[in-house]
């Protein structure tokens, strides 16, 4: 027999969509704040500004793919896709990477071409366009941090932050240009900053793909999961064992118990002081178990292998 455990979604959509109204604030802001720095980044000769500009573009991108896809999120499961759309956030997430490492790479080359050829731009335009564009990036970034367990938009926050972190960087270049009339520390303060920015994103993708992978999530030890398990005396093994995301924070797990021959009642019993402790201290909320009185059939078990023996009761 089996049984299935979950969670009540209704307190997480409500957090989706305040932070999904702040991300529409992030949109609009962000687009028209580009608009500005490429006009104000072409007229003084900035690489930092153009850089910046092409950045927030980016950032229009990315912020409307983690808008969209809280907004899936919200979306029932149906009879062909059972798990809801937990996923979009992951493909949002994924997106976000992949561009933001393809706009740092951009601004890498840009910066080495700059170094080649130097050369001194407008510095008082660089810092008040770039001045605004911190503390704008600033505080649309600071908004969404409550919903920062959530892959996607930790992604968001990431871009904005880093976004933010650039327009200091052009003010700083500024502020040198304006009282010292050096201009590589433009192109220089530019790869600094993309070094910074390319760790973050790496991390983004790593993660994304580790959820698209089935891999178990990011500080979840299976082995701790099984020895956990097996401290309930009704539990004499397990077997089937898996745990993986639905989204970053959604964690899900499978598996069979061979437990002493129990009536119903007490299986269901059983499955709830299992549930809720494999809740309360591996913050897996999506259960599915499956009580077994007798051993699967070894061409039919499909164990984690070297894993369980590790702590099985039977090579104890």
């Amino acid at each position: 027999m089996s049984w299935g455990r979950g969670v009540n979604p209704g307190s997480r959509q409500d957090s989706g969509r305040c932070v999904a109204r702040r991300l529409k604030i992030g949109i609009v802001l962000n687009l028209l704040f580009a608009f500005i720095e490429l006009i104000a980044g072409l007229a003084a000769g900035s690489l930092g500004l153009l850089g910046d500009a092409w950045h927030n573009f980016g950032d229009v991108i990315g912020l409307g793919i983690s808008w969209v896809a809280l907004r899936q999120v919200e979306r029932p499961a149906t009879g062909r896709k059972t798990f809801g759309y937990h996923r979009a956030t992951i493909l949002a997430a994924l997106g976000n990477g992949v561009a933001l490492i393809g706009i740092t790479l951009w601004l890498f080359y840009e910066a080495i071409q700059r170094l080649r050829q130097p050369e001194l731009p407008e510095a008082s335009v660089m810092l008040a366009v770039a001045g605004i564009g911190f503390l704008m990036n600033l505080a649309v970034a600071l908004s969404l941090k409550r919903g920062i367990r959530d892959i996607n938009i930790r992604s968001a926050h990431l871009h904005l932050m880093s976004d933010a972190f650039v327009s200091l960087g052009v003010v700083a270049a500024g502020a040198i240009i304006l009282f010292t009339g050096w201009g590589p520390v433009d192109p220089l303060l530019s790869l600094v900053i993309g070094l910074l920015i390319l760790v973050g994103a790496w991390d983004i993708v790593a993660e994304a793909l580790n959820v698209l992978m089935e891999g178990v999530p990011r500080g979840v030890d299976v082995k701790r999961i099984l020895h956990a398990v097996h401290s309930f005396p009704e539990v004499r093994d397990t077997h089937d064992l898996h745990v993986w995301s639905l989204s970053s924070h959604v964690y899900a797990l499978s598996c069979h118990l061979q437990v002493d021959d129990l009536p119903v009642s007490e299986g269901n019993q059983l499955l709830d002081r299992i549930s809720q402790m494999l809740k309360e201290r591996f913050g897996i909320a999506h259960t599915t178990i499956q009580l077994e009185a007798d051993a699967c059939p070894p061409q039919e078990a499909c164990a984690l292998s070297a894993l369980e023996e590790a702590v099985s009761p039977r090579n104890r």
